[in-house]
């Protein structure tokens, strides 16, 4: 056993294999940033393929190899389980998922793991049945959980290597260039979706808006492309706004948000010019309109609102209250309507922007204050966002401990 900083056991196959905790501030280093195979595509080359069992076979997928996927969808997510599903079916063994996040949607991986198609995840979170499952112990290897900063920081140094990654988009032209503000199934920002077409080796867009070139705006460019498929359907809108995102009518959750922004606006950091960001639980959901009021009794002006956006934003933005969105990810579909009509005040940023420890400075810098949701807080503050009280796994890391330290 390796004893890490908090006085806990690591066993020491996975001190070695991902290191110990040693301190928030200590692997902050230089670095040499990750390195990816390109395949450039010649001035005839064709992208478009008819099927994605057609772009799993030309990407020369293999067991063994790391494919990911994003979450921008949520609950309304199909494209994992169609590319799983797929992968399945080609008789492929021991593959590690790299998601940025897993919802109650991807159930069907419960199946892949035990099969052994999956022997190795590594995500933000895990969820309802799957989560369950993996606690009760299905798979022989850890999962291994990144906050979102700590993942687009493993990607970009190398620690996570992505040979596929599979990304929906709402809409993409036959060469690429990908956006997730037009089509049938807007999910607004592709913030954690473009950290995965920068650095992985190869990369698929599944889309079921197909347009003309050149499709723009521009989230993922057509550099970052290899091939590009139409399906019928990518996901349902509306499953965005599910599971942890809600607003809450629940007494008890409505006078923690009070208290909460009583605690904000009776603090040193609100002031003209604050930053702030919220998360998705009711009661951190109900603190944006608490501030709301507060700000407009005050007449204080907040220069940004950060990372996963509401409506409740929006509705700052335009009334005022909010001088800039930074986007790295939509909470509902209201707000990824935004950044189309908002455009110059609602921007969308990838996720290295957003909390990358490693980065030339990401906007967690900047914050002044930020409210999240937690399952267990104890009299000590020390904060759970993963397990329950029985130790089952049911939450996810999120932004909380990129924003909690900055």
């Amino acid at each position: 056993m390796v004893v890490n900083k908090l006085g806990r056991d690591i066993p020491q196959e996975y001190a070695d294999q991902f290191g110990v905790f040693e301190g928030e501030l200590e692997n902050i280093k230089d670095y040499q940033e990750s390195t990816r195979t390109i395949k450039p595509a010649k001035p005839r080359d064709e992208k478009l393929v008819g099927s994605i069992r057609e772009a799993i076979e030309k990407t020369g997928l293999k067991d063994g190899m790391t494919i990911s996927f994003h979450h921008h969808f949520r609950e309304g997510d199909y494209v994992m389980n169609m590319v799983m599903d797929e992968i399945a079916k080609m008789g492929f063994k021991n593959l590690s998922i790299a998601p940025s996040s897993i919802a109650n949607v991807h159930e069907p991986l419960i199946e892949h793991i035990k099969n052994g198609v999956v022997t190795n995840i590594t995500s933000s979170g895990l969820r309802d049945k799957l989560g369950a499952a993996i606690s009760e112990g299905i798979m022989e290897n850890p999962v291994v959980i990144r906050s979102h900063g700590g993942r687009a920081r493993a990607i970009a140094r190398g620690d996570v290597h992505i040979d596929v990654a599979f990304l929906g988009a709402p809409s993409s032209d036959e060469y690429g260039n990908a956006n997730g503000t037009k089509g049938k199934a807007v999910c607004g920002s592709l913030g954690y979706a473009m950290v995965d077409a920068k650095y992985a080796d190869q990369v698929v867009i599944i889309t079921d808006t197909l347009v003309p070139y050149p499709n723009t705006p521009i989230s993922i460019p057509q550099t970052d492309v290899d091939y590009v498929v139409v399906v019928d359907e990518i996901g349902d809108p509306k499953g965005i706004a599910k599971g942890a995102t809600r607003f809450t009518k629940n007494p008890k959750e409505l006078l923690i948000a009070e208290y909460a922004a009583k605690v904000i606006t009776n603090s040193p950091y609100y002031k003209e010019g604050f930053s702030f960001q919220t998360g998705t639980g009711g009661a951190s959901l109900a603190v944006t309109r608490f501030m709301r009021e507060a700000m407009k009794k005050d007449g204080i002006t907040a220069s940004f609102a950060l990372g996963g956006i509401t409506n409740a934003m929006v509705e700052l933005l335009e009334e005022g209250l909010v001088e800039k969105i930074i986007d790295v990810q939509d909470f509902d579909h209201p707000s990824a309507l935004s950044i189309d009509r908002n455009a110059g005040k609602h921007y969308e940023i990838d996720a290295n922007m957003y909390a990358s420890p490693l980065s030339k400075g990401s906007m967690v810098n900047r914050l002044d204050t930020c409210i999240l949701s937690a399952l267990e807080v104890d009299t000590d503050f020390n904060v759970n966002v993963m397990t329950g009280s029985d130790g089952v796994i049911r939450g996810a890391s999120g932004g909380h401990c990129d924003t909690a330290f900055a």
